[in-house]
């Protein structure tokens, strides 16, 4: 029997996020697009930052035309490439903002380079931590800003099914997850008696 179990879950939140995806990297293209275009009818701005915007703004767009025609279904980790590049390019502008004495709008950049870099470190979370985990130790519960351990002493049952994960504390605390993929016959009768065994001897 081994020694550790990880069912791919669907976790909720993650779901959220994914599906607001591409209304972020829209907003975010946008902004880029818009900074871009007012400072190539600036005369003294830099025209190689200019044409960086409008390509990064072209890019971010592109990548919304795959999504849209279902070359991209799950692109979590090109969601966070394209966030982070996102992230910084914000965190640019808002620096280029401020040097130029426009500190209202580049404090907003900052802001909006702020929430991004939130989106991108829970949107990494979601590449790293997408599964219930069972081990001799415990059950590891996915969270965004960190996984959530359960001792086998405070789990007063679990209760593996094919399609779905339920766990219970003694705090009367109860966990329902959906499976990704169905488990079979062996691996539910594996799963439950892997449980069965650690909470009867902890």
């Amino acid at each position: 029997m081994p020694a550790h179990y990880s069912l791919p879950v669907i976790h909720p939140p993650f779901e959220l996020l994914k599906r607001s995806a591409p209304i972020l990297h829209f907003i975010a293209a946008s902004v880029i697009l818009i900074n871009g275009l007012h400072h190539f009818n600036i005369h003294h701005a830099s025209k190689i930052i200019c044409y960086c915007q409008l390509l990064i703004a072209a890019d971010v767009y592109l990548l919304l035309f795959f999504v849209a025609i279902g070359v991209l279904r799950d692109a979590t980790q090109v969601n966070c490439i394209f966030r982070f590049i996102e992230m910084m390019t914000l965190m640019g502008i808002g620096l280029l903002l401020i040097s130029d004495g426009h500190t209202f709008l580049g404090t907003v950049h900052f802001l909006l380079f702020s929430g991004y870099a939130l989106i991108f470190f829970r949107e990494y979370r979601i590449l790293h931590s997408e599964a219930v985990d069972i081990s001799r130790t415990g059950i590891t519960i996915p969270n965004f800003v960190a996984d959530a351990e359960i001792s086998w002493q405070d789990i007063k049952m679990v209760i593996p099914k094919y399609h779905c994960i339920l766990i219970e504390t003694f705090r009367h605390k109860k966990i329902l997850f959906q499976l990704r993929t169905n488990l079979k016959i062996e691996e539910l009768q594996q799963i439950d008696e892997f449980c069965r065994q650690h909470q009867c001897t902890v």
